[in-house]
């Protein structure tokens, strides 16, 4: 009896043990903590409105002016010694023709000019006279005045057998050589003017409306620099823009100009950047443009907000903003938010106040 009394109490004190450990083990997992999860979020931070109104556009170097030209006859090039980059002067013959011909005919319709004259200068005193009739008068003073315009015509002629610069410029190109044949109207060389040159850019579709608003306000702030020496700025004004968008581009060509600088040779076809300030076609009340999916309507009041995150903190909080047009880049913001702030752009509907976020990569801009 004793042995069987011993034994039930081993069963029974191990029982209590296993039922103990149990519980502890219970007690354990109940009092463990659950770790809190960080939202991951897309944040962007407000820019200066200065430095955002500022914008650079890749450009290229054309002449202002740039000409082609052509003798006005056929003939044989017998002087042709320019070489490309010769800086001319107005007036300068450029080329000349074989003029034989030409001076050849000029002798003849000088020589039927004074037939002519002396002829009519005869017969003016017979009409006086009486000695001939009227119609050999008026047929005598038609043939001066004909051979007076052929006389004309030959000299003209003559002077077609040189070429003149119409301006000051520089030889951009040549396209013949020496005594060569040419023919009328065949391009000789190419002249471009040396006082200016022009910097063409593309400004996309976007912000045209912009650039014409400035235009054509000649306090444009607007400044290129080179490559071929890009510390170097220079101020330029705007000359042209065109009405028709460029194909494949959906962009508009903008022409500025600027005097040729004395200490730099700038040649067409050189690559450059034009840095132009749009702050003054920008309204001063917009402070930011946000993607429409950081923007939300607060149910309680029905008011836009934004979310704003803490730096330091990681800490989200509605933020209520004031809205302006709504445009290809996105809603205006014209109260609300300040240069510096980190507005939460994705992500946004599951936020709540004071609600831990990290952000998956922080863009400078807007």
């Amino acid at each position: 009896m004793k042995c069987f009394t011993s034994g039930f109490s081993l069963i029974l004190m191990s029982a209590l043990i296993l039922v103990s450990t149990l519980l502890s083990g219970c007690g354990a997992e109940s009092v463990e903590v659950t770790k809190s999860v960080v939202r991951p979020v897309k944040v962007v931070e407000i820019p200066d409105p200065t430095s955002a109104a500022q914008h650079v556009f890749p450009a290229k170097v054309a002449a202002t002016k740039r000409t082609e030209l052509a003798f006005r006859l056929s003939g044989h090039v017998t002087e042709f010694f320019l070489n490309e980059g010769d800086a001319v002067k107005q007036g300068t013959v450029l080329a000349r023709l074989d003029s034989r011909d030409a001076r050849n005919t000029l002798l003849h319709r000088e020589a039927d000019y004074e037939l002519a004259a002396a002829d009519f200068k005869r017969k003016e005193k017979l009409l006086k006279r009486k000695l001939i009739s009227q119609a050999d008068y008026d047929l005598a003073k038609a043939q001066v005045k004909s051979a007076k315009a052929n006389l004309a015509s030959a000299q003209d002629q003559l002077s077609y057998t040189q070429l003149t610069a119409p301006y000051d410029g520089v030889i951009a190109k040549t396209l013949i050589d020496n005594y060569q044949m040419v023919q009328a109207n065949q391009a000789i060389l190419v002249l471009q003017k040396d006082q200016s040159i022009d910097v063409v850019i593309q400004v996309p579709e976007t912000l045209v409306n912009h650039l014409l608003q400035l235009y054509p306000n000649p306090t444009i702030r607007a400044q290129v620099s080179f490559a071929i020496r890009p510390e170097q700025t220079f101020p330029v004004t705007i000359r042209e823009h065109s009405t028709q968008i460029t194909p494949g581009t959906q962009s508009y060509e903008v022409v500025f100009t600027l005097p040729q600088p004395k200490d730099l040779t700038v040649l067409p076809g050189m690559s450059a950047e034009l840095m132009i300030d749009f702050s003054s076609a920008q309204s001063n009340h917009i402070l930011a443009v946000l993607p429409s999916s950081a923007i939300v309507k607060r149910d309680t009041d029905g008011q836009s907000i934004v979310w704003l995150m803490d730096e330091q903190t990681g800490l989200v909080h509605s933020q209520v903003v004031s809205l302006g047009r709504v445009t290809q880049d996105g809603v205006e913001i014209t109260q609300g938010v300040k240069a510096g702030d980190k507005v939460v752009v994705a992500g946004v509907k599951a936020l709540s106040e004071g609600l831990k976020v990290k952000p998956l990569r922080k863009q400078r801009g807007v």
